[in-house]
């Protein structure tokens, strides 16, 4: 299956900002194309909206986020998201996040939490026990939709 990592997301931002993040993190804004983003410093928070993995966190920027789930792909790092969001708070400053780390191999168990606000991007200890996964509901309607696709 591969070293997933699991993250809780939180937060807010404008939604104009939150529609750049839309833009640049959807795989899927280029049907039939090659990402262009899988060398960036944000492709780990990267999703497909319109076919998204089972657990990813999908879909998550918005004015209010509250994601559970996967980071875009196997064997990033804490200070792989930190470096994300780093690359990100450029073209959303209005971003106030706290992101949730899960340790190695989707570990429930939370190991940093990165926190997001007036542009800058800290990596600090966890300031919650665990990390929850994503929500049945969500899980379903990920697989539904890639059925459905």
């Amino acid at each position: 299956m591969g070293n997933w990592r699991t993250v809780n997301m939180t937060g807010t931002m404008t939604a104009v900002h939150a529609q750049a993040l839309w833009a640049l993190l959807d795989r899927n804004t280029r049907p039939g194309e090659f990402w262009p983003g899988w060398d960036k410093p944000y492709a780990c928070l990267s999703f497909n909206a319109a076919r998204p993995g089972l657990a990813g966190i999908g879909a998550w920027p918005a004015e209010r986020v509250d994601r559970c789930g996967n980071l875009a792909e196997r064997n990033y790092s804490v200070e792989d998201v930190a470096d994300a969001l780093r690359a990100l708070v450029y073209v959303a400053p209005s971003m106030l996040l706290k992101v949730h780390c899960g340790g190695d191999w989707e570990s429930g168990e939370c190991i940093a939490t990165v926190t997001v606000g007036e542009g800058l991007v800290a990596v600090g200890p966890p300031e919650q026990a665990k990390v929850d996964g994503p929500p049945e509901a969500q899980v379903a309607a990920n697989l539904l939709r890639n059925l459905m696709h």
